[in-house]
């Protein structure tokens, strides 16, 4: 005699199915978590620049991480030129030799068309330094790995209000960037732009691009002297060029009057704030900056959600970055011993 299954054994089965099925999903994923990277992955970067200290250790970071995961890379140099950074993005996608690039472009609008390309062609996209095309400095363009980055608005914010505090008086300043067309130099002045009016006292001077060398640093900055010898505060938002302007601001005797106030945060940047030629410097972390990202790239290409602390598809805050132990990006005088006490500078 068959006995017809009660509505509470259906269910019973209905659930004790699910739960199985729900375990089973569960344990496919953490197999697929335990296996790690995928290895042999082939990787590319997309260099702004290689002429500095900042990018060479940048590149490092990128080649130090795609070993660490067992992948290839190649390097390209932009040489802060946007068509010829365009050109090598849209070439090397051409190619199909890669699996994911990482690339820190000159400018958002002039490789937004390389980033939405790389992107149609499935290759997995890790953003640097500048954003792509029209996305906020602090969320990742849409469907890329990871923006990584150290230099957004809040950060020059709080660059340009320290110099503008300096002194209640106020009086001249003058700024010095990088290419003008460059990402940071942009921004620069759109955060100038919306800080500027809060301390009326102080006058723009010059807003100067100096291929962020020093040579051409000490150049433009002989010449806002001569122009203005009463300047009283000169910002430079990358460590490489401001010797120009220190050596500039000696030579005139103008040591004590212009203060300087650094982004960056190289070797010579530490030594200039020890001596008192520089108010204050930003650490950079250019080597984590292209590693996270590589990571982030990794991740994508190997089904995790995230790889050694490191999200996809977020934004990663260098300043706030586990290299600096907690501690604020901006050093001074006052607060330098707690940087160089956790190895800092790192280029």
């Amino acid at each position: 005699m068959m006995v017809k299954p009660t509505r509470w054994r259906v269910t019973a089965l209905s659930a004790a199915l699910i739960a199985v099925i729900a375990m089973s999903a569960v344990a496919a994923s953490y197999a697929g978590n335990a296996a790690g990277p995928k290895k042999g992955l082939r990787l590319a970067f997309f260099s702004v620049g290689g002429n500095n200290t900042y990018l060479l250790a940048g590149m490092k970071g990128a080649k130090d991480a795609a070993a660490k995961y067992g992948a290839s890379i190649k390097v390209y140099d932009g040489k802060f030129d946007g068509g010829l950074q365009l050109n090598q993005v849209m070439g090397a996608i051409a190619q199909k030799a890669f699996d994911g690039i990482v690339l820190e472009p000159n400018n958002s609008q002039q490789l937004c068309s390389a980033v939405k390309a790389a992107l149609k062609a499935k290759l997995v996209v890790g953003i640097t330094n500048v954003p792509a095309c029209t996305a906020a400095y602090e969320k990742p363009y849409p469907g890329t790995a990871i923006f990584v980055g150290g230099q957004g608005p809040t950060a020059y914010k709080q660059w340009l209000t320290e110099g503008f505090k300096s002194s209640s008086a106020g009086g001249k300043f003058a700024v010095l960037v990088g290419p003008i067309t460059q990402g940071n130099s942009v921004r620069t002045k759109q955060v100038l732009a919306q800080v500027n009016p809060r301390y009326p006292g102080w006058k723009q001077v010059a807003f100067q691009p100096t291929e962020y060398q020093a040579s051409v640093a000490l150049a433009k900055t002989q010449n806002i002297l001569q122009s203005h010898p009463d300047l009283k505060l000169l910002f430079s938002n990358y460590a490489g060029q401001t010797p120009g302007a220190i050596s500039a601001i000696k030579a005139a005797g103008k040591t004590g009057q212009v203060k300087i106030y650094d982004l960056g945060g190289d070797k010579t940047m530490f030594k200039a704030v020890r001596e008192g030629s520089v108010a204050s410097t930003a650490v950079y972390l250019p080597y984590e900056e292209q590693y996270r990202a590589v990571e982030a790239v990794v991740a994508q290409l190997s089904k995790l959600k995230s790889l050694n602390g490191v999200t996809v598809g977020q934004f990663w805050d260098l300043t706030k970055d586990p290299r600096l132990k907690g501690l604020s990006p901006f050093v001074t005088k006052a607060n330098i011993a707690k940087y160089t006490a956790i190895g800092l500078p790192e280029y």
